[in-house]
């Protein structure tokens, strides 16, 4: 018996929502429909510290629509989740009840152990992970997190705030611009290799995953770059080539020339450098890109007991 679901990730970068159907007999899932806001809650929070009025109006629009699509297309459940710039805002509370109070739909702000849960369950329900031990690599607005795994099991989870708009909002903030990312990079080393260093110096990762809307991008930008497939995974040194094409183009030229979204094209490259460095701390050579993430594991978390 199939039921149809919503799940709803209100990220630092947009509002995304997947309306799927999903039969527990099934290891699949159906996607019906994708949907996706280009509402920045992270250029807000990590500037001011909390949702501003404007943008918080953006949002109950947003979710206006998802409700109404909700009914339209006769989902039973909607799950709706909020990550890094909701956990931070801090008027979180009253974004929490303005969107309840217009929409009818209930945000949970999840904490980053349980959004590495949700990633690693929609992974592990794409990839054969049998006796494989995993890096997940999640790269968001906000935060990235790394998760590491054995098989189906979850050994470690931690979440940085390393994420792409963060980044950006950075270098703004310092009066930089993209030729100073090392130097933001820099001030994570630290954190970042302790976590990789405990978890895979004596027990090596047989390979890296990659998701969220950024690692499918760099997978497009691999064929439309450099002229390979596939689009599902890159080496490092295919990472390292593509940060180099894409270097000189400029904002508008990156928009025009290889067609990405204006909130995609500034965030690309601090992406890309992020998955190269924590490659590099976790010496690994190759990243695989299901082209699944959070949305995907709120659907499964609605059907499946929890791990």
């Amino acid at each position: 018996m199939s039921c149809r679901v919503s799940a709803i990730d209100i990220g630092s970068n947009a509002i995304r929502m997947m309306v799927a159907d999903i039969d527990d007999r099934s290891p699949t899932l159906h996607v019906v429909k994708r949907f996706r806001a280009a509402v920045r809650l992270g250029h807000d929070v990590f500037t001011t510290g909390i949702i501003t009025p404007t943008s918080l109006e953006f949002a109950k629009a947003t979710f206006h629509r998802y409700a109404e699509t909700n009914r339209e297309l006769n989902v039973l459940h909607c799950r709706a989740v909020a990550t890094s710039a909701c956990r931070e805002a801090k008027n979180r509370d009253h974004f929490v009840e303005e969107i309840l109070k217009s929409s009818g739909i209930k945000i949970e702000v999840i904490d980053g152990t349980e959004e590495g849960r949700l990633i690693h369950l929609a992974v592990r329900k794409e990839l054969d992970l049998d006796n494989k031990k995993t890096m997940l690599i999640d790269v968001g607005g906000g935060s990235v997190e790394v998760t590491f795994s054995k098989g189906d099991k979850m050994l470690a989870t931690r979440s940085f705030p390393m994420g792409t708009v963060r980044v950006l909002e950075n270098l703004t903030k310092r009066n930089l611009n993209e030729s100073h990312l090392n130097i933001i990079m820099g001030e994570f080393i630290t954190s970042l290799g302790e976590h990789i260093y405990k978890n895979c110096d004596h027990d090596p990762i047989d390979f890296a995953i990659g998701t969220g809307g950024n690692l499918e991008c760099l997978g497009k930008l691999k064929v439309q770059l450099l002229k390979r497939t596939p689009h599902t995974f890159l080496t490092l040194q295919e990472l390292g080539m593509i940060i180099e094409r894409l270097r000189p183009l400029k904002f508008k030229e990156r928009i025009e020339k290889l067609g990405l979204r204006p909130d995609r094209a500034d965030v690309i490259i601090p992406a890309a450098m992020l998955v190269q460095t924590i490659m590099r701390q976790a010496e690994t050579e190759k990243i695989l890109i299901p082209s699944v993430g959070l949305r995907d594991g709120l659907v499964w978390s609605m059907s499946a007991p929890r791990p």
